[in-house]
């Protein structure tokens, strides 16, 4: 999610705190059966048109572990039994790559096995722990895509768009324009939205997420549904239309409970004010690592400089507990601003080690390192 920003003034209120040290502040918008077959009589006559090879390697350690297979089937998730998961799941990696078309579809057939099932193990793989599990989990999730599970579809151009590999995905990626174009689907009509997000076009972008959650193609009944006006209000705001932006934020949050929706709403709201601190709070409680940054910063800002100058971390109260929640969720600006706050009290060694942290954190990796070296030089 991007990131929002606090009052400007804060930041010539934290150096006059802070002295020269910087403090961090967030910008508003950076630039989405058929009848089962023992495995016996499935081992002892092939599928028609599957060319059988014999292995050359232990397939064991691709495939998922008994026990979540045995989790996901007490939970009622997984719908045929676990030896059968896995008897279905090694005859997958027997064929493929080696077989003829179609040779999908006829093996769900011969095991009883629906693409969401399919999409179902594909998930339980992703979850293990090997680069051999998660690739064969990228396989089986194709598949299932393939063969006209939505879910998988979803889920595919979902972690390629996390990834930034989206256009390695072209036949998954028809399939998301078809189910938004042809079916009307509300749901892939948002991940239409962000793909085109993505790609930077943007009014193609707000279009599809407004065609989500507006009648007659949409409406606001559907899983994503806050995302969708959230990103329409993000898109607004960067197109300067601040009353569309918040009225898609308000939609989001006040009807449906959306806690991106709070934070957006938070970040229109007067600087300092209680309902803005209102706003940051119920984002913080659903966990948005950005609201905990920014109450941190509020807090900051009502220590003034009148003060006595900090000489320990306890001297900054709510606003350092805020920070390191937030650091310690991995938001990566909290872990330089727990830098700075160390170095301020003279904890350089602990300083040192938030930047340690930072240096790993996606968006403030290369401040992260001058900053250490800056700080490093100054001991030497």
């Amino acid at each position: 999610m991007s990131t929002g920003r606090v009052a400007r003034p804060l930041l010539e209120k934290a150096c006059l705190i802070l002295g020269s040290r910087r403090f961090h502040s967030t910008p508003l918008f950076r630039s989405g059966p058929a009848p089962r077959r023992s495995p016996r009589a499935k081992a002892a006559s092939p599928i028609p048109g599957a060319v059988r090879v014999k292995r050359t390697y232990d397939f064991e350690d691709s495939l998922p572990s008994i026990a979540l297979l045995n989790s996901a089937r007490k939970s009622g998730a997984l719908v045929i039994e676990p030896h059968e998961a896995l008897q279905f799941l090694r005859e997958y990696l027997a064929l493929d790559g080696k077989s003829n078309a179609g040779w999908e579809q006829r093996l769900c057939n011969e095991h009883g096995v629906t693409p969401s099932t399919m999409a179902l193990l594909a998930a339980i793989l992703k979850r293990c722990p090997s680069k051999a599990q998660k690739a064969f989990a990228k396989s089986v999730m194709l598949a299932a895509s393939k063969l006209g599970e939505k879910a998988a579809t979803f889920d595919i151009i979902s972690e390629a768009l996390r990834i930034g590999s989206l256009y390695d995905y072209r036949a998954p990626l028809e399939r998301l324009g078809t189910l938004a174009k042809k079916y009307n689907d509300p749901q892939a009509m948002t991940l239409l939205g962000k793909v085109l997000m993505a790609d930077r076009r943007e009014k193609e972008a707000l279009d599809w997420f407004r065609r989500s959650t507006r009648p007659p193609t949409g409406g606001l009944d559907f899983d994503g549904a806050g995302e969708a006006l959230v990103n329409e209000g993000r898109l607004l705001s960067k197109l300067n239309d601040k009353n569309g932006a918040k009225a898609a934020f308000e939609k989001a949050a006040l009807e449906l409970d959306d806690p991106s929706a709070y934070f957006y709403l938070a970040q229109l709201q007067e600087p300092g004010s209680s309902t803005q601190q209102v706003y940051l709070l119920k984002a913080a409680s659903a966990g948005v690592a950005e609201a905990y940054h920014n109450l941190g910063a509020l807090e900051l800002e009502k220590i003034t400089p009148q003060e006595k100058k900090p000489t320990s971390l306890d001297d900054f109260g709510i606003a350092r507990e805020w920070f390191e929640v937030a650091a310690a969720d991995g938001f990566g600006l909290s872990m330089l601003n727990m830098a700075t706050l160390c170095k301020s009290v003279g904890q350089m060694d602990d300083a040192l080690r938030w930047l340690e942290k930072a240096e790993g954190a996606e968006g403030v990796r290369n401040e992260a390192t001058v900053l250490k070296k800056q700080w490093e030089a100054s001991l030497a």
